[in-house]
């Protein structure tokens, strides 16, 4: 089979399995609620709360096109801010319809690699601001902790299995890489010893091949670290970036409770929740978490939308990924026939992903 045919299918496949898998979670959630009901309070919702949740979904992808200006422009590679900004798009699109959000960063790299950035180059870029975007998960959570103890408390326990989870999975995800950029000759003597167990409960049936795999990228990670060691400023401003960035996102269930006129809420009570549905369900091996992320939206956002929280959850899951899909998607084909129009006038022109793509 092509190919290109094969990812097509893939990726469909994926699309199918998350509408199957929402269609059959709200049909449980909502079989006892009147639909005429929800969709009235749905239909009474303020508009300006919603064009400002989609003003914050905005910033949500400017926020880590930022991030690759900041960190190309350390690099020496010349993409301008619009590049940066399809190649956020093809990030989210890709992430939404892969399980456990892995599609997205593999395409960037090859999106990238048509711009004329060096392969290596690419991969270190992308993963900074992966390393980045799991701490500050985790920074948030436990700020959340500290100001909203009970209420995060509280959260936990309602999905306690999806949370220890997620929160292991993220802080061991997060912690190696870390590692890797920090200490990579640790990593590399952790992923020997790795590869070592693997194979001896036959696990791993060709270590030589994983070897060499994994020493590709601990020298990926050395070099992450020299870069990180020469530009600490660099770090910190993408932290902040990324802080901002999260927050944007998970304020837009805020606006769609102010939207459904739930007056009473307060913004961190909201954003605290999030932040722990975000840790229980981001890193499961489904595609956008279908299923799973409304059984917990339902769970934690109650308390806070009460007899809202059908319609709070179709407004939140709209606006965050079904048309957050849509909108990435279109502009996922804009950046393909962009930067393949661009590789061909590069590859005219004789250049290499060494000469990067001039602004």
């Amino acid at each position: 089979m092509n190919p290109t045919l094969k990812k097509f299918l893939k990726y469909a496949l994926n699309i199918i399995l998350i509408l199957g898998i929402t269609a059959l979670t709200l049909h449980l959630l909502f079989k006892d609620n009147e639909p005429a009901k929800i969709f009235e309070q749905i239909k009474e919702a303020d508009c300006r709360w919603l064009g400002l949740a989609g003003l914050l979904m905005v910033i949500f992808v400017c926020g880590e096109s930022v991030q690759f200006r900041m960190l190309f422009k350390g690099m020496k590679q010349k993409v301008s801010m619009i590049k940066c900004i399809l190649l956020s798009n093809i990030g989210f699109f890709f992430s939404q319809i892969t399980p456990g959000a892995s599609g997205g960063q593999p395409l960037q790299i090859i999106y990238m690699t048509k711009l004329g950035v060096n392969a290596f180059v690419s991969t270190l870029v992308c993963m900074l601001v992966t390393l980045v975007y799991k701490l500050v998960l985790v920074i948030l959570f436990f700020t959340a902790l500290i100001l909203r103890p009970s209420l995060v408390g509280g959260a936990i326990s309602d999905v306690i299995v999806f949370f220890v989870i997620g929160i292991v999975c993220q802080l061991a995800f997060g912690s190696f890489l870390l590692i890797c950029v920090l200490k990579p000759a640790f990593a590399s003597w952790i992923v020997e010893k790795a590869i070592k167990l693997g194979t001896k409960i036959k696990l791993v049936k060709n270590p030589e091949g994983l070897y060499e795999k994994a020493e590709n990228s601990i020298k990926q990670y050395e070099a992450a670290s020299d870069f990180l060691k020469k530009n600490k400023h660099v770090m910190v401003k993408m932290a902040l970036i990324t802080i901002v960035q999260r927050i944007a996102y998970f304020a837009v269930t805020f606006c769609v409770a102010r939207a459904l006129h739930v007056e009473d809420c307060d913004i961190v009570d909201v954003i605290a929740l999030q932040v722990v549905l975000s840790l229980a369900v981001d890193i499961l091996p489904i595609p956008g978490a279908s299923g799973v992320n409304e059984i917990v939206f339902v769970r934690l956002q109650t308390m806070i939308f009460g007899s809202m929280v059908s319609a709070g959850l179709l407004l939140n899951r709209g606006i965050t990924y079904y048309l957050f899909a849509v909108v990435t998607g279109i502009f996922t084909l804009v950046a393909h026939l962009y930067f393949n129009k661009v590789a061909k006038e590069r590859k005219k022109a004789g250049e290499t992903s060494a000469t990067p793509d001039k602004e």
